[in-house]
C-alpha cells in the first residue's frame, strides 16, 4: 500500500528521474527533469511527517550573464536553461556561523528561448531589469510585492517592511502565460473569478495553466516555491533588432538602455538606445559590421564603449538635453586587436577602459579631452582567449583600480592597475601588476562568460570586495576579495 505521497504534482516540475535514500531512511533526495534537486524529510515522532526540506540549487546549463543590484542587494543571472534567477544572502540563517549564507530567493523570468544577456536597470524606483535571448524582443521585468517583501526578510535586521512601497507596486506577482514567453501580473486586490467549463470535464488544457501563489518567503525557499511562485511580471517588450539578441547594458542614471543583437552586416549590427520609462527608441548607432558582444557606459554616462567581433571598439559620445530627447555621435572607432573582442570595461575613476580579446591579450586605452582614444598599455599575453572584464576602483586620488579578468580554460587573474596622469589630468600611462592567480580548483572548469564586481555604497578604501563570475560550466561563483 503507497503509505506516503512527496512531491509537488505541478505541470511545472516535469518529473523526477531519479531518487535516493538517506541511510537513516529519514529522507529522500530526488532529481528533476531541470537538474533540480529536492529533498523530503521526515521529522514525525509517532507518525510520519515528511516535509520538504532546503537543498542547493543553481542553473544547469551554461550561464551567459550576471549583473549586480543597484546597491549590490543581489546578483541576477541568466543562463540558456531559459531561466533568470537571482541569489542573495540570507540574513540570521545560521546564527552560529560566520557570514550570510547565499540561496537562490527568486527565479523571475522562465522563458521558452535560451536567455543570452540581461541588466538591471539602474537609478531610482523600483527594482526592474531587461533581458534578451534567442528572439528579436528585449524584455523588460518590474519586481512585485512578494519580491520586495522576501529580499526585506533576506536582506534587513528590521521586521517591519515600509508602508510606502505597498502603495506604490499594485503588483502582487506574475503568472505564466500557456506558451512560455509572456509573464502576466497578479494584481493585489485581484478577485478570482472560478467559472465552470462543462466541455472541459475537468481535464488539464494548455489554456488552463494552474495560478501561481505569490507570497512573502520568511525563509529562502524551495524548488517547488522558486519555479513557480517567484516570477516577476513583464512590463514591456522593445521591438527594433533583426536578430537574436546578444548584449544589453543600462547607464548609471537609469534613463537608457543599449542593446546589440547577432550579426552578419552594418545595418543589423546597430546598436539600439531605449529611453527608460516611455520605452521609446531614441537611437540606432552604427559604427560595427558584425555582432556587438558587449557595450558599456562610462561611469559619468557620457560615453558608450561597445566591442565587436569585426575587432574594432568603438566610443560615442551622448549628450544629453534638458528634454527626453539625447544626441549621439561616434568619436572613435579603431581595430584594436587581431580577433574578436569579447569584453570591455570603464575605469570608475576617469575616461579609460580596457578591452580583451580572443588574441589573448588586454590593452588598456584613454580617451583624451580632444575626443581622440590613445593606447597607453597592453598586458603581457594570456594563455588563452580574453573572454571576460570587470574593472573596480579603489583609491580615486592615486587612481588605483583592480582589472578581474577571465579566461576561456576558465581561469580567473586580477591585476592592480595604477593610472599615471599629467598636469591637465589626461592619461600619460598605467602601471600594471598581477596580484592574484586565483588556484584553478576554485575557477570554472570551462570558458568565463561574464565578470562583475559587487556594487557598494562606497567601494573606496573597502579592505573587501566581491567578484563574481558565471561561466559556460553552468557554475555562478562568488569570491571575496580582500585588499592589502
Amino acid at each position: 500500500m503507497n503509505v506516503v505521497t512527496v512531491g509537488e504534482l505541478s505541470h511545472c516540475a516535469l518529473g523526477f528521474y531519479g531518487g535516493h535514500w538517506s541511510p537513516d531512511a529519514r529522507s529522500i533526495l530526488a532529481h528533476g527533469y531541470g537538474g533540480s534537486f529536492h529533498m523530503w524529510k521526515n521529522i514525525g515522532v509517532s507518525s510520519d511527517n515528511w516535509q520538504p526540506q532546503k537543498v542547493p540549487s543553481g542553473h544547469f546549463a551554461p550561464v551567459t550573464d550576471i549583473t549586480w543590484a543597484r546597491y549590490g542587494e543581489y546578483m541576477l543571472s541568466v543562463s540558456h536553461d531559459q531561466t533568470t534567477r537571482i541569489f542573495a544572502p540570507w540574513h540570521n540563517q545560521h546564527p552560529q556561523s560566520n557570514g550570510d549564507s547565499w540561496h537562490e530567493i527568486a527565479r523571475p523570468q522562465v522563458h521558452g528561448h535560451d536567455i543570452n544577456c540581461a541588466a538591471i536597470i539602474q537609478g531610482k524606483g523600483n527594482h526592474r531589469f531587461v533581458s534578451g535571448a534567442e528572439e528579436k524582443v528585449a524584455r523588460v521585468f518590474e519586481a512585485p510585492l512578494s519580491f520586495l517583501k522576501t529580499l526585506h526578510h533576506a536582506t534587513s535586521e528590521k521586521s517591519s517592511f515600509p508602508e510606502d512601497v505597498q502603495a506604490d507596486v499594485q503588483v502582487l506577482g506574475a503568472n505564466m502565460s500557456a506558451l512560455g514567453l509572456s509573464q502576466k501580473p497578479i494584481y493585489v486586490n485581484a478577485t478570482h473569478e472560478v467559472q465552470d467549463n462543462p466541455g472541459n470535464d475537468g481535464l488539464d488544457t494548455l489554456e488552463s495553466v494552474p495560478d501561481a501563489v505569490p507570497v512573502a518567503l520568511t525563509e529562502p525557499p524551495i524548488e517547488d516555491q522558486l519555479a513557480w511562485h517567484t516570477l516577476w511580471p513583464e512590463s514591456h517588450k522593445l521591438y527594433g533588432h533583426g536578430n537574436e539578441l546578444f548584449s544589453v547594458c543600462c547607464d548609471h542614471e537609469g534613463k537608457l538602455v543599449a542593446s546589440s543583437c547577432k550579426a552578419q552586416s552594418a545595418t543589423v549590427a546597430e546598436i539600439w538606445l531605449w529611453q527608460v520609462g516611455s520605452w521609446k527608441a531614441v537611437g540606432r548607432l552604427q559604427s560595427h559590421s558584425l555582432t556587438v558582444t558587449q557595450m558599456e557606459f562610462s561611469h559619468d554616462d557620457n560615453l558608450l564603449l561597445a566591442v565587436s567581433r569585426d575587432r574594432q571598439f568603438s566610443v560615442f559620445k551622448i549628450n544629453r538635453r534638458g528634454t527626453d530627447e539625447i544626441d549621439y555621435n561616434l568619436i572613435e572607432s579603431r581595430e584594436a586587436h587581431k580577433r574578436i573582442i569579447w569584453a570591455c570595461s570603464w575605469n570608475p575613476f576617469g575616461h579609460e577602459f580596457a578591452t580583451g580579446s580572443r588574441d589573448k591579450t588586454v590593452k588598456i586605452w584613454g580617451v583624451e579631452k580632444t575626443s581622440s582614444v590613445k593606447q597607453l598599455l597592453t598586458l603581457p599575453p594570456f594563455s588563452s582567449s580574453v573572454n571576460a572584464l570587470s574593472w573596480v576602483g579603489l583609491e580615486r586620488q592615486r587612481n588605483h583600480g583592480l582589472l578581474a579578468v577571465g579566461l576561456e580554460t576558465g581561469l580567473l587573474q586580477i591585476w592592480s592597475l595604477q593610472l599615471e596622469r599629467g598636469d591637465d589630468s589626461i592619461p600619460t600611462g598605467v602601471t600594471a601588476a598581477p596580484i592574484i592567480r586565483l588556484d584553478p580548483f576554485m575557477c570554472h572548469v570551462s570558458a568565463v562568460n561574464r565578470l562583475a564586481w559587487r556594487n557598494r555604497e562606497n567601494n573606496e578604501n573597502c579592505t573587501s570586495l566581491q567578484l563574481a563570475s558565471c561561466g559556460a560550466d553552468n557554475c555562478v561563483r562568488l569570491y571575496e576579495v580582500t585588499v592589502d
